[in-house]
Order: C-alpha cells, then structure tokens, then sequence
C-alpha cells in the first residue's frame, strides 16, 4: 500500500492520548503534539506504531484550551501542545490511544497478526458483545517518543471490573524464536481491576496500562518468566492507583480463568496479576504465606484499591 502526502512542510506527528465519540457519529482525537504544525483540513494518516495499520484521515477541527477553535497548533506553541482533532470520517473503533496521527505514511509490514488474532478470540468468546474494546497502543506509558515493550493492551468491560490484556510477550505476527510449543515468551498479562471505588475510571485505567507497560519491561529487559505462584513487589511507598493512595503495593501471579491460548506459533499462557497489600507482601518475604495461599483468599482475582 502506498501514500503520497500532501503537504510540503516539515514532519508533523501527534499522539493520541483519548477518543471521545460523538454524538454526530464523528471523533475527537485529545492529542500531544511532538512534531510539526497540525492544520484544521490537514490530510494525516493514522498510523498504529508496530507496522499494522496506516490509512489516511481529514481533520475537520482543531481546538487548544483555553482558546477554542484555532486554524493550527504546532509543537512549539507556548499554549499548549495539547489539542482536540475532530476526524471528519467515521471511524469509530479504529483509532486508539496510544498510536499517532502524522504527515507521512509508514508501511503496512503485517496485514496479518496470527497471534494477536488467538488471544483476541479468547477474550471475544468472554465477552462476545465486545468486537471493539478499548485499546491502548505502543505509546500507552504516555511519555512522547518513548514506546513501551507492549505492542497493544486491550481493555475489556466485565461489569464490576476491568479486563486488561497485553499484546507482545507472545509471538503475534509470525514465529522468531524457533521453539514450536511456545510462543514468544510464552505467556501474556492480564489483570481485573475493580471499577467500584475508582475516583476517575478513565485515568486509572491509562495508569494501568502504564504499569503493564512496566512490568513488561521486566521481561523483556532481563528475561523474566511470569508463572502462576508469584509475587511482585513493585519497590515503591505509594499505591499502585495513580494518585498513590490505596495500599495496594505489589501482585501475586495466578493463570487467568480464560487459561492458555493456542497460538499458531505456540501455547500463551495468560498470566493474571492480582493487587496485594504491603504487609501482604511482607507476609510472603518472611514465609507466613505463600501467593498460592494468598491467591485462594482473593477468589475474585481483582485488583481493588479499596480492599
């Protein structure tokens, strides 16, 4: 697939940070400016960060806070680099936090994503009223410029619960690491986190993917295998919420309830983690529990800051 961009001026990326729907059926992008000059009328292209996607979108609106409607906002404005860019296609359930908008296209290097597809069918036989979850791409830490481990986390409506899931601990487009019963690193993360209680769903819900972000990182930097029967001490003094304040300080590890997927290129098993407490955490550091114990207590498996 091939794109010619329109424009002569130097490189313009924005990364999506939001999406709201509505009610005309149209998008409103909340986007972090990087690069460039955006224009209201712009032609960008919508491109996923990991080789995916790419197709081209107009910008019917821009608006700055504090200000409104502007004609264009560049990442060199004292303003802000914020801005909210109303899409004039409709183009709902394709555009996601975390990937970018920009002036040039990129290639499109996996129109397939065998792997990806598995767990996904996984989690649409849970929840079969959910063709189009929320979902957060590559940039989901949220600090410009710097993509996470993660290709994608996906977030599932389970009713009094959230239901992450990562993508890019397994093999999702084709096989690499020569060992046929096991894809990738053999396992993806999930996690539960209760919705009752939460002050501002939305925020929380980036906050987690922002340490899924993290943890990932664990494995891909120093090869740690998750396995249910663990626990995580994440080596902080606030909570595991964004605003620090619940007593939620570390996880234990058990197998999801979806169980393990068969991928093409190998068996992934969906690792859970549960929050647990500081002194929970103690309890296991100096053998008075075990996180097999500890998990049989917390039978529902979420993470609740208000436990």
């Amino acid at each position: 697939m091939e794109y010619q961009s329109n424009t002569a001026e130097d490189f313009s990326q924005a990364i999506i940070e939001n999406v709201f729907l509505l009610k005309d059926g149209s998008l409103v992008a909340g986007c972090y400016v990087t690069s460039g000059t955006i224009h209201k009328g712009d032609k960008l292209f919508y491109v996923d960060g990991v080789g995916r996607q790419c197709f081209p979108l107009t910008v019917a609106d821009v608006a700055v806070p504090q200000k409104g409607s502007v004609e264009q906002i560049s990442a060199g404005d004292e303003l802000s680099r914020h801005v909210a860019l109303k899409i004039a296609e409709r183009l709902a359930g394709r555009i996601h936090p975390g990937h970018v908008l920009q002036n040039e296209p990129e290639e499109i290097l996996y129109p397939e994503a065998p792997g990806w597809a598995a767990v996904a069918d996984c989690f649409g036989k849970k929840y079969p009223n959910q063709k189009n979850p929320a979902h957060f791409g590559c940039y989901a830490s949220f600090k410009p410029g710097e993509p996470g481990p993660l290709d994608g986390i996906s977030v599932y409506n389970g009713g009094d619960y959230f239901h992450f899931v990562t993508y890019g601990l397994s093999e999702l487009y084709e096989k690499q690491n020569g060992n046929p019963e096991r894809s990738g690193y053999g396992f993806e993360l999930t996690l539960k986190l209760k919705k009752e209680g939460l002050e501002n769903p939305a925020l929380e819900v980036r906050h987690m993917c922002s340490l899924l972000q993290m943890i990932a990182g664990i494995t891909v930097n120093n090869g740690h295998q998750f396995l249910p029967g663990q626990f995580l001490a994440m080596g902080q003094n606030r909570g595991l919420d964004a605003a620090g304040k619940s007593g939620l300080m570390g996880f234990i590890t058990k197998e999801d309830e979806i169980g393990t997927v068969n991928s093409p290129f190998g068996k992934v098993q969906l690792i859970q983690l549960v929050g647990i407490k500081g002194d929970e955490i103690e309890q296991i550091k100096n053998k008075e529990t075990t996180p097999e114990e500890l998990g049989n207590r917390l039978k529902d498996g979420m993470t609740d800051y208000k436990r």
